[in-house]
C-alpha cells in the first residue's frame, strides 16, 4: 500500500532574540534554543534552565534564556 510521504510543518523561527517577549512560554523559550516545549519544560523541571511554574504552565525570563545560550558556548556546548 502506497503512503504518501508526510510533509514537514514549516517551523517558526527567531531570528533576533528581540523578537521574544520578556516573558517566554515553553513554546516561545523552545523556538530560540529550539527544542520542542515538552523538553524545555522537562529542563526547568529539572533545574536545567531558570524559569518560574505558575499552574501547569513555565514561564522564563528571556534575559535568562539568553543567559543559559551564553554558558553553552562558553562550556563548548556541554551545558555544565
Amino acid at each position: 500500500m502506497y503512503r504518501p510521504m508526510r510533509q514537514n510543518k514549516p517551523r517558526r523561527v527567531i531570528h533576533d532574540v528581540a523578537e521574544l517577549p520578556v516573558l517566554c512560554d515553553c513554546a516561545e523559550a523552545g523556538l530560540l534554543l529550539r527544542r520542542n516545549p515538552e523538553v524545555i519544560a522537562k529542563m526547568a523541571k529539572e533545574g536545567v534552565l531558570k524559569g518560574a511554574k505558575q499552574g501547569q504552565s513555565w514561564f522564563f525570563r528571556r534575559d535568562d534564556l539568553v543567559e543559559y545560550m551564553d554558558k553553552l558556548f562558553e562550556t563548548g556546548g556541554t551545558g555544565a
